[in-house]
């Protein structure tokens, strides 16, 4: 009896020693916590693919993320920015029914983790001598070393104050051969005046106003229409010098420099010439603007041509936008059926700083409805152009909806005026305006010429439309 009972103390206390290491062991596991995030092996690689094209020397970005100690110093407010979601800037929404985008410039929930884990460790580096390298961006261009680049033919004076200026400045190419443009880039050399610019093509032996509202493109789309931003038409049809005009994109603040989809590209026919159109708003002292233009050329000729079909035309001038002080939620909208099938490879909205929210729609010939873009929260700091993963085939009939809301509020944190004053269309910069384009192609030239010249019918229905009404509304 005696050692049955001392074999059940000797197996107890085993089994309570057993157990006292079991528990140290596990006790010890839990106070051990894992290592935290380093700059070498995990915060590099977030920064050079999501922060570093804007946040280097020579760009808008108001400092440098190349170096660690260039993130080490900024660290509580980058995680203060992409905790909130405004950094890296990207406003596309990821809505049921909406497509995904190429190129996406959103981080997710574990890099966002991540990052916050690092900062509150005190940001260590780790070892630096197998971080990655920082990416490299020659001669300062995003894409690479340009097939050409185009300085402005002469700088541009922007007093302190006053109004704001519309310049289109002539850069001459006259190329004896069509090219292909792959993608665009403009470098502005004072971003602080710089509002935005949109570029045009035209023959090379053309006349252009240093302040035609839109060069080439305007004269084509106002042509027996009555009146416009500049006049009237003369009450013809297009002409052959209208066919040869066409539009080529764009630089706002925010956007993101691409290269299109493979076997797309833009033309440039032989003996053209580029135009650029500026927007220059003075910022309290003087300065001079003197940007440089970077094209990018294709190898061979595209399998498709992009064109924009904007929604509405001209950026809303024929639907006379006038919008009450105080006005929370005053709303722009028009519908515009395409003529023809398009494959569409993406989408892009401008406006100015009272524009809130901006979404557009197809409704498909047979009654169903798809996403084209959507932008919740519009911001005029951060305009970009979005390019789907996967093209969408639009068939003619398909009704293209797009409806823009404006606040011009005091709830509104970015309207420029205070108190709120009436706002109506116009090119100032607090003024307001307003469209979505789709960038689409057609399958033939034909198909190119009959979506163009809907887009001028709609254009010149919607401008006798305000001409009835008296037109400022």
């Amino acid at each position: 009896m005696r050692r049955r009972l001392g074999l059940a103390a000797i197996a107890i206390a085993a089994a309570i020693w057993v157990g006292g290491i079991t528990a140290r062991a596990d006790r010890l596991r839990a106070g051990t916590p894992p290592a935290p995030p380093t700059f070498a092996d995990d915060i590099a690689p977030i920064v050079y693919a999501n922060c570093t094209v804007c946040h280097r020397p020579g760009q808008a970005a108001p400092f440098s993320l190349i170096s660690y100690d260039e993130v080490r110093k900024h660290g509580k407010t980058i995680v203060d920015v992409i905790s909130r979601r405004y950094m890296p800037p990207w406003h596309a929404s990821r809505a049921d029914g909406f497509p995904e985008f190429r190129d996406e410039r959103r981080l997710t929930d574990k890099q966002i983790a991540t990052v916050t884990q690092w900062v509150n460790a005190d940001m260590p580096s780790g070892d630096l001598r197998k971080a990655p390298r920082p990416p490299i961006f020659t001669s300062g261009w995003a894409l690479g070393v340009p097939d050409m680049e185009l300085n402005l033919p002469n700088p541009i004076p922007v007093p302190e104050d006053g109004p704001d200026q519309y310049r289109n400045v002539v850069v001459s190419v006259d190329l004896p051969n069509d090219r292909w443009i792959t993608a665009i880039d403009f470098e502005p050399s004072a971003r602080a005046v710089v509002h935005h610019a949109l570029f045009f093509v035209g023959p090379a032996d053309a006349t252009v106003g240093a302040d035609d509202a839109v060069p080439g493109l305007g004269a084509r789309l106002l042509r027996g229409a009555g009146a416009g931003p500049r006049g009237g038409g003369a009450g013809r049809g297009l002409t052959a010098a209208d066919e040869a005009w066409g539009g080529l994109g764009g630089w706002v603040p925010g956007v993101t420099p691409r290269f299109f989809p493979e076997g797309v590209a833009q033309p440039l026919p032989k003996h053209s010439n580029l135009v650029i159109q500026l927007h220059l708003h003075p910022s309290g002292k003087p300065q001079v603007e003197d940007g440089r233009l970077a094209l990018y050329f294709a190898k061979k000729p595209p399998e498709k041509t992009l064109t924009g079909i904007q929604v509405p035309p001209l950026f809303g001038y024929a639907l006379g936008i006038d919008i009450p002080a105080g006005e929370q939620k005053y709303t722009l909208h028009d519908t515009f059926e395409l003529p023809v099938a398009v494959e569409m490879f993406g989408a892009r909205g401008h406006a100015h700083y009272l524009c809130r929210e901006m979404k557009m729609t197809a409704m498909l010939p047979d009654g169903s409805t798809k996403g084209l873009l959507w932008i919740k929260d519009w911001d005029f700091s951060w305009q970009d152009s979005y390019f789907y993963k996967t093209p969408l085939r639009l068939p003619k009939g398909t009704k293209v909806d797009v409806t823009l809301v404006y606040d011009n509020s005091e709830r509104n944190p970015r309207n420029p005026t205070n108190p709120p004053q009436r706002v109506h269309w116009g090119r100032e910069s607090f003024d307001e305006m307003g469209s979505m384009t789709l960038l689409v192609a057609a399958p033939t030239g034909a198909d190119r010429e009959t979506l163009r010249a809907a887009e001028v019918q709609h254009f010149r229905q919607q401008l006798a439309g305000r001409l009835r009404r008296g037109g400022r509304e």
